[in-house]
């Protein structure tokens, strides 16, 4: 069942939720964008907007806006196919694709590696099974096993076991990684966060506070009230102070719906607990819409959105898609994809218009959003 908390804290969390729900930018979430994050939580494990510190194994895909550093661990395997050309991403992505540079090395079980940086000194890159390399910079590490390197520097540096004729060196950079300056992903990811905040306001989310002595540690969703194209969605809002108080927490009850969103607001001094049964339902969703710094105690399973957070998990095992702004890998990240298509009964811009009497209060929500967002950017940039 839903844990309810006293009316005071249900009043002062939908205050808090719908300050965070505030869309990020006037047009709000667009039906492009929802294609394009529904395919990406499908396909990717896992997506940063900066740096990857990877210390341990990744089942799945992984992008990397920033810096990937990794410690030649395991990425795209058990189950993983390699490359994806999901019609919604536009382009055809590898197991790892860096807007970066690599440091550390990887081994890449399937698929290719497309990086537009370099590969450093020390670093090696291991391709398995049919998998070769795009970079644009210097190989000044080594790539070991590719079926194929193609690269905009002068030389592929150092090889091993590469097949002859197959290094083309000297291409242009914008064949070699034809994917845009920047991660694509960052503005459908922020814009599903914001919109999917407010539209738990608005469709009658069930308010959890925190843990109550001998309450129940696993929340049920209920159907949410409006037209979602066919789809059953359930929403739950909660903050990260409560959350973080379930210290024998069992996880979410899906219910039988399409997805369950969990809009998470606020930061927690205390690591998010180990979920101790919940082995994960790839169409639960958690929103940690404004959290900026998101710790895991132990493992932690669902689809993880926080596209301002600086994610750590030191020990254990996050099961689903984990986008962040960073992450610092110590436990696995195994790989539970969406189905594609579940947000797509999300309503789109067109249906994100606010009554007329929330105009006030949204505009100030997204005043303050913003504002926060912009300050963070700003002391990166420092």
């Amino acid at each position: 069942m839903a844990i309810k908390p006293p009316s005071s804290s249900i009043a002062a969390l939908a205050g808090l939720a719908f300050l965070a729900a505030a869309p990020a930018r006037a047009g709000g979430l667009s039906a492009a964008e929802l294609s394009l994050a529904d395919a990406v939580l499908n396909q990717f494990n896992v997506v940063t907007f900066g740096n990857d510190q990877a210390n341990n194994e990744t089942e799945g895909r992984v992008a990397v806006g920033g810096n990937f550093t990794g410690s030649g661990h395991n990425i795209c395997f058990n189950g993983c196919t390699g490359d994806t050309t999901d019609a919604a991403l536009g382009a055809t992505y590898g197991a790892l694709d860096v807007w970066g540079n690599v440091s550390g090395g990887a081994t890449l079980i399937a698929g290719d590696a497309d990086i537009q940086g370099s590969n450093a000194s020390g670093s090696n890159l291991s391709l398995q099974h049919a998998g070769g390399v795009n970079i644009v910079g210097q190989n000044a590490g080594q790539i070991s096993n590719p079926t194929f390197i193609n690269t905009a520097a002068t030389s592929a540096g150092t090889t091993q076991n590469a097949s002859a004729g197959t290094v083309k060196t000297g291409l242009p950079a914008s064949t070699v990684f034809p994917f845009g300056a920047t991660l694509p992903f960052q503005a459908a990811l922020t814009d599903l966060s914001t919109s999917l905040a407010n539209l738990a306001v608005t469709s009658g989310a069930q308010a959890v506070g925190p843990y109550v002595q001998n309450g129940p540690t696993s929340f049920t969703a209920t159907k949410a009230s409006g037209n979602f194209g066919g789809q059953t969605y359930g929403f739950i809002t909660t903050t990260m102070n409560d959350l973080a108080t379930y210290q024998n927490f069992a996880g979410i009850n899906t219910n039988g719906l399409d997805a369950v969103i969990v809009v998470v607001t606020g930061n927690s001094a205390t690591a998010l607990p180990n979920l101790n049964t919940f082995t994960g339902d790839a169409s639960v969703i958690w929103d940690f819409v404004d959290t900026t710094t998101l710790n895991f105690a132990g493992g932690w399973a669902g689809q993880i959105l926080a596209p301002d957070a600086t994610i750590a998990n030191p020990s254990g095992d996050l099961t689903g898609a984990v986008v962040g702004e960073s992450i610092d890998q110590g436990g696995e990240i195994h790989n539970l994809a969406l189905p594609t298509g579940d947000l797509s009964g999300i309503p789109t811009t067109a249906a994100d218009v606010p009554e007329p009497a929330a105009l006030a209060s949204l505009a100030t929500g997204a005043l303050a959003l913003a504002l926060l967002r912009r300050r963070q950017r700003e002391e990166k940039a420092g």
